[in-house]
């Protein structure tokens, strides 16, 4: 940076001058003299303040990078943590000056005729504000939203799709648009089911879904098998020519988990997730119905799920809701993906769709905007008016009737 060629420049006399009429006594000041100049032009740095969790990343050599598109707020993310950036303001000014020498690098004064030393130091820039970094959830929104025109519907569709020209992504193109570090949107992936076909990220679409985990479930019945005990090589065999392989593998990684047993042949055994199973059935009964009859949903969920295997409706949380405070009582289908991820607007499309919900009932669809400092409760005591009634508590809107 140039130094202007019109300044004062101070002399040791000068420095001098200033410590008698502030009434100090050169020798018992330091020896060194910073003298301090604005450059002609101001660099363009921000200021950062750094959340000791960021520093920690840096000092074990992770990549710290920022994230998102032109139109999304900024975030800053290590290799597994989120953090928003906002900028804050400050009173005083702060002062960029790259090499300017703090006092504990100055050594005192060897001669009490040592000369007064002088450097001069360039002031590049003069901040009233800075950014600062608070830790958030993942934005995995966006996630669903760029996988969802390539989901995957047959091989035989497959063509016509890359026909169309849609986009797919693999995990670099997605971690420049997400806002998520690259393990949070590992786990974002799964939990959307996704799975990596060449290369790219895909989710299967839902009626094709249904139609292999169809397949798969109608085998169980078919050769009389325990939902406790399938073996994988069978189901391979009985299947690969009703589905790609990757599919198929996919399919049972999603649906099934090791029991710990093996068959007579030394091959694991695996069972049903129940939940996972039982969930995925109940979203096949409800989204094509309006508001179900909870009585005769219950009974044809639990008719259409594979025997040995137990419906609740816990395992509905965040999928459906319930109003039991009706005559007939009803379900249906509201995932929780469908809310907006702003707080205030969310409470409002919820205290929309049912006037009071339990601590249990909405907590499915509150729990992903919680924070390290701003759990369920404290959420709904400040989003929601709390009543009792009967000695159960309800949330209702806090400006409600």
């Amino acid at each position: 940076m140039e130094e202007s060629n019109d300044r004062y420049d101070r002399s040791v006399e000068d420095v001098k001058t200033v410590i008698k009429h502030a009434k100090l006594e050169d020798v018992e000041l330091k020896p060194l003299t910073q003298v301090l100049y604005f450059a002609n032009t101001f660099e363009d740095f921000k200021l950062l303040e750094l959340d000791p969790l960021v520093m920690n990343a840096f000092q074990e050599g992770q990549r710290v990078v920022f994230r998102g598109s032109q139109d999304d707020k900024a975030v800053l993310c290590t290799d597994n943590l989120t953090f928003e950036v906002k900028e804050a303001e400050i009173s005083n000014s702060l002062l960029l000056i790259p090499n300017l020498t703090m006092p504990d690098k100055v050594e005192q004064r060897k001669d009490i005729n040592d000369e007064r030393i002088l450097e001069k130091q360039q002031i590049l820039r003069v901040y009233h504000d800075y950014f600062e970094l608070r830790r958030i959830k993942p934005r995995l929104r966006k996630l669903k939203n760029l996988l969802t025109p390539s989901s995957y519907s047959g091989s035989e569709l497959e063509d016509s799709l890359k026909e169309s020209g849609v986009i797919l992504y693999d995990t670099h193109h997605l971690l420049e648009l997400v806002q998520a570090s690259e393990e949070e949107l590992k786990h974002g992936l799964e939990e959307l089911s996704a799975l990596s076909l060449d290369g790219y990220w895909r989710i299967l679409d839902f009626d094709y879904q249904f139609r292999v985990v169809s397949y798969f479930l109608n085998l169980l019945d078919e050769n009389s098998w325990s939902v406790h005990e399938i073996p994988f090589t069978e189901t391979e065999a009985l299947l690969k020519d009703l589905m790609p392989m990757p599919i198929l593998k996919h399919i049972f990684h999603e649906y099934t988990e090791m029991t710990g047993e093996m068959n007579d042949e030394g091959e694991p055994f695996y069972k049903l997730k129940e939940v996972k199973v039982c969930r995925f059935i109940a979203e096949v009964l409800l989204r094509p119905a309006d508001k179900f009859n909870l009585k005769d949903f219950l009974q044809a969920w639990q008719g259409s799920v594979p025997e040995g295997l137990q419906t609740d409706l816990k395992q509905l949380d965040g999928l459906a809701i319930l109003d039991l405070n009706i005559r007939p009582k009803v379900i249906w289908y509201y995932p929780e993906s469908c809310l907006p991820e702003e707080i205030i607007e969310r409470m409002q499309i919820l205290f929309s769709l049912k006037e009071k919900w339990t601590l249990d009932e909405i907590r499915p669809y509150v729990e992903r905007l919680t924070t390290e400092k701003l759990n369920v409760n404290a959420l709904l005591t400040k989003y929601s008016r709390a009543s009792n009634i009967n000695g159960i508590r309800y949330y209702s809107a806090r400006h409600g009737k």
